[in-house]
């Protein structure tokens, strides 16, 4: 295996300790006052490990990608990244090898693992750039038991210009979180719900709880453009729907980052008689290029990243930090 880089880890919170004296007199002897213990365990694995792991993951995958047989990853990599790379292989057959799946490297210079003594446990990863590439990832990796090996469970890419939270140092680990977490602006479960309400209607309330990103404008973008292509025949909406968050790891303000999806569906109906709307691009290589006698539906899985701050913190709105899509299928109604 080839030897990777020196490891960095995210800036974090450090430890201190102190040594206090009870009594000056002469016949008082000094008394130790130890820490209180922490809150939670030490770190699951080391960096060293962490990225051994992550080799182990890449092998397979590169494999499966070579092969074409998705089988070949499903021992380190799982739902729902194993489903979300299914699709990209058969978009990529679909579109004749014009959707290659982005090769999945997972070289790291940034880890962060839980600290605990039970499991599951987990591993977050931002991955460097593979060659030729400037795409990085969030990798969130869980180990369910003991006698499990370490799987992929969800990745996305970041999104450019918008900051990643501070992590413990790998080498204090950081505490697990769970899907209904408390002290947070939202738990991870209501995140994916207010995210996926915000992606429906960019106008919807919840819109005011998060920051802004470059994701949401360009799918605005994304559909004024179909709007405008089918206007002479019909009309275009868009729904989102949230699944269950899958991974979740604290920040270092006591806040967390969530891996989850949210996936989409966007309709094209035909909506002026006898007019003729016709599909294209990615859409009509799932969906066929005969016209659309009633209304086409698009649906699109997204893999999503987000980081909730801590309740009554400085930090007041959710952050989307990163979004992987791919277009899974195209339905017609007749």
């Amino acid at each position: 295996m080839t030897p990777r880089r020196r490891r960095l880890s995210a800036a974090g919170a450090v430890l201190a300790t102190s040594l206090l004296l009870a009594g000056c007199a002469e016949e008082v002897a000094p008394t130790l006052v130890a820490e209180p213990p922490p809150e939670f365990a030490p770190p699951a694995v080391s960096e060293e490990r962490a990225q051994e792991v992550l080799d182990e993951v890449e092998d397979q995958i590169a494999a499966a990608d070579a092969a074409g047989d998705i089988e070949q990853m499903r021992a380190r990599v799982v739902a729902p990244a194993i489903d979300f790379r299914a699709t990209q292989y058969a978009l990529n057959t679909a579109t004749g090898g014009a959707d290659v799946p982005l090769p999945l490297t997972t070289d790291s210079d940034v880890f962060v693992v839980t600290a605990t003594d039970s499991w599951p446990r987990s591993i977050l990863a931002v991955s460097n750039p593979g060659e030729g590439s400037t795409v990085r990832l969030y990798l969130g990796l869980t180990q369910n038991s003991p006698r499990e090996d370490y799987q992929l469970v969800s990745w996305s890419r970041l999104l450019p210009g918008v900051e990643t939270p501070v992590f413990a140092t790998a080498e204090i680990g950081s505490a697990p979180v769970t899907a209904d977490q408390e002290g947070l602006l939202a738990t991870p479960a209501d995140a994916l719900t207010r995210l996926a309400a915000v992606l429906t209607d960019p106008a919807d309330p919840a819109s005011a709880e998060f920051e802004e990103d470059p994701f949401r404008p360009f799918l605005t973008a994304e559909l004024d453009g179909l709007r405008q292509s089918v206007q002479v025949a019909g009309e275009v909406s868009s729904a989102s729907t949230p699944g269950a968050p899958v991974f979740a790891i604290a920040t270092a303000d006591g806040g967390a980052l969530v891996m989850g999806t949210v996936d989409s569906t966007v309709t094209l109906r035909k909506t002026i008689e006898g007019a003729e709307l016709t599909l294209g691009g990615q859409i009509a290589a799932l969906g066929g290029a005969e016209p659309v006698e009633a209304a086409a539906v698009a649906t699109y899985q997204q893999m999503v990243t987000v980081y909730i701050p801590p309740a009554g913190g400085e930090q007041t709105q959710m952050r989307l930090l990163g979004v992987d899509r791919v277009l899974a299928s195209v339905t017609r109604t007749e």
